[in-house]
This record gives C-alpha cells, sequence and structure tokens, in this order.
C-alpha cells in the first residue's frame, strides 16, 4: 500500500506541475499579446501631438499623406511615416519624438542652429553666383573680342581677295 501511495503522490505532483506549467505558458502567451497590442511610443507621441494640433487625425493623416489608421494600428511606425510627419512639422524636437525627452517643440537655441546652417548654405550659394556672374561677364568680353578680331580678320581676307581678283 505505500508503495501504491507514493506513485500516486508521485501522479498527482505530476500532474500539480503540468497544471503549474501550464499556467506559466499561459501567462507568457498573455504577457506577449499584451506587448504586442501595444502601440509604440512614437505613434503615442505624434498622436498626442495631434491633439494638442486641434485637428481631427482625419485631417491629420491627409495633410501628412498616410492612411487613415495607421497611427492606430498596432504595428510598428515606418521611416516613411516618420520622414513625412518631419517634413509637414519641422519644428517638432526629434529628441521629444523618439525618446520622450524634452519639450515637444524644438528650443530658440536648436532653431537658431538650423538658422545659422542655412546662413551659412545661403553665403556659399551667393558666393557661388556671384563668382559665375563675374565668369560670365569675362566669357561676354573675350567673345566680343574674339567677333571683333574675326570681323578684322575676314575684312582683310575681303579686301586681299578682291584685290588679286582684278
Amino acid at each position: 500500500m505505500s508503495h501504491r501511495c507514493k506513485s500516486g503522490l508521485f501522479f498527482v505532483s505530476l500532474a500539480r506541475l503540468t497544471a503549474v506549467r501550464r499556467r506559466i505558458a499561459t501567462t507568457n502567451f498573455a504577457n506577449m499579446q499584451e506587448k504586442e497590442q501595444k502601440i509604440s511610443p512614437i505613434k503615442t507621441r505624434i498622436l498626442q501631438f495631434i491633439e494638442n494640433l486641434g485637428c481631427s487625425k482625419r485631417e491629420f493623416y491627409k495633410k501628412i499623406g498616410v492612411s487613415r489608421g495607421t497611427l492606430e494600428s498596432k504595428t510598428g511606425i515606418t521611416e516613411d511615416i516618420l520622414a513625412k510627419f518631419i517634413s509637414i512639422y519641422p519644428e517638432v524636437n526629434l529628441e521629444w519624438l523618439i525618446n520622450g525627452v524634452g519639450e515637444v517643440f524644438k528650443s530658440n537655441m536648436q532653431e537658431k542652429e538650423q538658422k545659422t546652417d542655412d546662413d551659412i548654405k545661403f553665403i556659399t550659394l551667393l558666393d557661388k553666383f556671384q563668382q559665375q556672374a563675374i565668369e560670365i561677364g569675362q566669357l561676354r568680353q573675350h567673345i566680343k573680342y574674339l567677333e571683333q578680331r574675326l570681323g578684322k580678320d575676314a575684312a582683310s581676307v575681303s579686301t586681299a581677295i578682291t584685290a588679286n581678283v582684278g
């Protein structure tokens, strides 16, 4: 009897172990599903930005050129959507958008740095434009010189031909 009791106890313990494993597996599966069901933090911040804008999601989707419901889906966010969002709303602080750190909008210092970079690019282009304008002026003068020289050479050639004919 004691042998049967021990084997019965073994089967009860095995059954409990199996039940515990099933509960753990079910809990893990539920946790995985819960993780999969969450919207990405970046999408959440964009949705927060839309609310602060005071426009409808439909208007927002139309403005950035993405399908309705894109931000509410449980999938990740694509580079294309981010690029469209950033191009339409360049004033959004990327540190906030990606990491949730800082203010929603770029600070004045960031804007000044951007303007400084733009100013440098503009000045560089302006310098190139001025150099090209000078070069064009020099080429025009050289063309006039060549035309005058060609005109004199043509006139002397025609005079020489007339003199030799007669």
